[in-house]
């Protein structure tokens, strides 16, 4: 064989691994874009190219609601909580339950419940004027008081979370 057919040979085996070799890294990129895409990692449109971290944590944000302003802190819900107990008035104490939590419906059964057996002022002094802020997030909480008993003194919390509005709404009795 002459040098030049050696030398078309070499290049043309060449360029069939080259493009073997792309071929396959395309796949390999192309299946993690993919992924990425999938996920909401990635934009969906050429060249896929990844999010930032700050377009992330806008579209994705960690903490419910935590960029919310505050319009009701969880001391004023409770007050409004307790007012409702002493006032017997079952709307303004469902108004401060969170409508978006998952025990709201067995928080909205209890309070019917004891609206329709009298018990809302007997509730009220489960409920102390005395709070102190327990475990505290930036849309979720607790609010800590002290419970009398037959057996002694305990610290019984309600939970809280923040809406979509601000408002601070009552999670678990």
């Amino acid at each position: 064989m002459s040098k030049k057919i050696r030398k078309i040979i070499i290049f043309g085996v060449l360029i069939i691994c080259l493009a073997f070799g792309a071929t396959v890294y395309f796949s390999a990129w192309m299946t993690k874009k993919a992924d990425k895409i999938t996920l909401g990692l990635a934009r969906p449109d050429f060249p896929f190219g990844d999010y930032s971290e700050e377009e992330l944590a806008k579209m994705y944000p960690q903490v419910k609601n935590a960029d919310v302003a505050t319009r009701t802190t969880p001391e004023e819900t409770y007050a409004k909580f307790r007012q409702a107990l002493e006032d017997n008035n079952l709307e303004m104490a469902l108004e401060q339950l969170s409508k978006d939590s998952k025990n709201y419906k067995e928080n909205k059964e209890v309070l019917i419940k004891a609206h329709k057996e009298g018990k809302f002022s007997g509730a009220l002094s489960s409920y102390p004027e005395n709070v102190w802020r327990g475990t505290f997030g930036e849309s979720l909480g607790q609010l800590c008081y002290n419970q009398k008993h037959e057996d002694g003194e305990f610290v019984g919390c309600s939970s809280f979370i923040k809406g979509n509005n601000g408002d601070w709404k009552i999670d678990t009795l």
